[in-house]
């Protein structure tokens, strides 16, 4: 016939036509390029982000062409940013944010998820002062609400002093506050 459906090609692909005409064949064939002017784009790898509480997370893409759309919706939904790295709006709770190529005006077959995790932030739940008479060491106590405690000298900077949900102060002959 005069036209020719190819099958289902991923490369440009030549073929060739001749022609039959009353028992006669052409020739030779000639050949006729199927170009495939792109591949269809895919995600090759992404980077999820954690933060500690509420906060902004930078999240990441690449893709083997094309242009990087991220969206708040698997399918759908809303356009967030565009590029490899998205920042992601204040958020409290984890959220999964979704991510596709687009080259020549075809999409990734599939949105692919990318999720920022927000962590706890650990606070100390309670607190036992002690006192002792004259010179001496004193035990304080402490407990969190998850991780591990540690005991400073300062209120910020400085190194711990010891690790643990207690604390045996040195020597001292004033109160003294430890962190």
């Amino acid at each position: 016939g005069t036209s020719f459906t190819t099958p289902s090609i991923s490369a440009t692909t030549t073929y060739y036509v001749e022609v039959v005409n009353n028992g006669c064949t052409s020739a030779s064939r000639t050949p006729v390029i199927a170009t495939v002017n792109y591949n269809t784009p895919t995600i090759t790898s992404s980077t999820p982000a954690s933060i500690c509480g509420t906060g902004t997370a930078v999240l990441s893409a690449t893709a083997s062409a094309g242009t990087l759309t991220w969206y708040d919706a698997a399918t759908a939904g809303n356009i967030v940013g565009t590029g490899n790295s998205f920042t992601t709006p204040s958020i409290s709770v984890s959220t999964t944010y979704y991510v596709e190529a687009t080259e020549y005006g075809v999409n990734s077959t599939t949105r692919t998820a990318v999720v920022a995790t927000v962590k706890a932030v650990p606070t100390i739940t309670a607190s036992t002062p002690a006192a002792i008479c004259g010179t001496g060491t004193a035990v304080l106590s402490a407990t969190a609400s998850a991780g591990t405690l540690s005991w400073f000298a300062a209120s910020s900077g400085g190194t711990a002093l010891a690790t643990g949900s207690s604390f045996t102060t040195p020597s001292i002959s004033t109160s003294t506050t430890y962190y």
